[in-house]
């Protein structure tokens, strides 16, 4: 069993959170055709706390680079140095009883709005290819696999469609070579940086793979260091990393690896014991997954509603309440769906592992 490392809980929990608020000014402005107050980032000041959010209704968006990022660290911290007591039966299954079952239900959340009143949807920028052959994509989780022709149903899942990919080569990767050395590692990401520089795939798909792959791969590598035990060094180095990517124009691939091994660094020194610091970590830790998934289908809801009155979207008292609501949801989301859920299909289907 391994240890929990909390400040990582908070990191996810952020990073989901950023792509929220982020989402916040591309829902309901940039992408709601019913709004007639449009949304730039030269305007963003007069989006709800603008003034203090402004850079995440400007950059939020990078927080699903970081999360690919936190993802490849914690799938090696759960599965590198024991995956030889995986088959890719348990990992396939521990991996589609924790994402699929959420993926689905908000799915068909979506599907419901559409179909209640079609000419809602059909005014919205947010359905440009909600039709069946895209619902196909999205029953099998490869909408963003390059055979999409726009976004479609619930739009976030695009960057856990394309994760599926990378824990895929995780395993492939972590079982060939026997928990791979740092050479290996090394050379691998050098490989995808080549690649990235040649568009052999449609230019989106090319470009948020080889990112993706790129971010996740890091991760990887940050929890070899990590194992390595080397506290201060750690630390430096993404003091470091961190000092580059403010350098000059901003270097998210730099930024990711930097923030994620500081808050590690500053989980090794202070070794959080506090138990209800422990529970609040956690907490908010599990409610990453819920909160992206959920916000879209709550956004559809709520543009719906006041589809008349879409002044009160520049409502402060409206926007914490509608984070008070992700939130909230979230938690029932984990804590009465996705975990029960979870366990139920990990029992079913790893019985004769049992």
């Amino acid at each position: 069993m391994y240890k929990k490392i909390y400040l990582i809980e908070i990191l996810r929990f952020f990073a989901s959170i950023s792509v929220v608020i982020y989402h916040y000014k591309i829902f309901f402005f940039i992408f709601n055709n019913l709004n007639s107050l449009k949304i730039t980032d030269k305007n963003v000041e007069s989006l709800p706390f603008g003034e203090y959010l402004f850079f995440f209704y400007r950059y939020g968006d990078y927080g699903v680079h970081l999360f690919w990022t936190i993802s490849g660290f914690v799938i090696s911290y759960v599965y590198l140095d024991n995956i030889k007591n995986y088959d890719w039966k348990t990992f396939f299954v521990n991996r589609f009883s924790r994402l699929y079952p959420l993926h689905f239900i908000t799915l068909m959340i979506i599907v419901a709005i559409q179909l209640i009143d079609l000419d809602f949807s059909r005014n919205l920028n947010m359905f440009n290819s909600n039709d069946f052959y895209h619902f196909f994509l999205n029953i099998f989780f490869i909408s963003a696999w390059g055979l999409e022709k726009d976004m479609s149903f619930n739009a976030p899942i695009w960057s856990v469609s394309l994760e599926i990919i990378a824990y895929a080569l995780f395993f492939v990767c972590a079982t060939k070579f026997k928990n791979p050395n740092f050479i290996k590692l090394f050379m691998l990401y050098f490989l995808l940086l080549l690649v990235s520089k040649i568009g052999f795939l449609k230019e989106d798909l090319h470009n948020d793979l080889i990112s993706c792959l790129r971010l996740f791969l890091t991760g990887v590598i940050i929890y070899k260091l990590f194992v390595l035990n080397q506290k201060l060094i750690f630390l430096l180095v993404s003091i470091l990393l961190l000092i580059l990517a403010f350098n000059g124009n901003f270097k998210i691939f730099l930024f990711c690896p930097g923030l994620l091994m500081l808050i590690l660094s500053i989980e090794n020194f202070i070794s959080l014991k506090n138990k209800i610091l422990q529970k609040f970590c956690s907490v908010i830790g599990n409610l990453t997954y819920s909160s992206y998934l959920i916000h879209m289908p709550v956004t559809l809801i709520i543009i719906y509603y006041f589809r008349d009155k879409t002044e009160i979207f520049l409502n402060e008292y409206f926007f914490v309440s509608y984070f008070f609501l992700i939130i909230a949801l979230s938690l029932i989301s984990y804590k009465f769906v996705e975990k029960k859920i979870k366990v139920y299909l990990r029992q079913k289907l790893l019985k004769k592992n049992n």
